[in-house]
């Protein structure tokens, strides 16, 4: 039996949407750098993630404001990765060279080009925010 149509786009479309990136970019990066470390933070963020996005559901938050602190708390978590990623990054860089030299570029593995995606979601969430108080103030 199939799952009621709000359930799927209410709790699973944006569970799997926030925490999928977050699994696999973490566990590619930590092959390619043999380390371990990027590991538990993708498990870390992933599960607040979800802990996040069901307190949320269960307390009522407009989807808006729910979107507006997903989306904080997941530039959160990639400036963390970013601050991973610089300092591991000579071993990072040589793995990602080693086992994929065709898609290899050095802006891939920079630290620099996290810290800046991590600044969409920021600017993502801090929207859905400003948003939701200038509908608020309307009404």
């Amino acid at each position: 039996m199939a799952a009621p149509r709000p359930l799927v786009l209410g709790w699973y479309l944006p569970l799997v949407a926030g925490t999928l990136p977050v699994l696999l970019l973490g566990f590619a990066v930590s092959a390619l750098a043999d380390r371990l470390v990027f590991v538990p933070w993708a498990l870390a963020l992933a599960g607040a993630y979800t802990w996040l996005l069901r307190q949320g559901i269960e307390a009522g938050w407009p989807r808006r404001v729910l979107a507006g602190a997903l989306g904080l708390l997941l530039a959160v978590g990639l400036a963390a990765f970013a601050a991973l990623v610089s300092r591991h990054h000579e071993i990072y860089d040589l793995g990602f060279r080693a086992v994929l030299p065709g898609l290899y570029h050095p802006r891939a593995t920079d630290p620099a080009t996290f810290f800046v995606l991590a600044g969409m979601p920021a600017l993502l969430g801090a929207g859905f925010w400003a948003l939701d108080l200038s509908l608020r103030r309307r009404a």
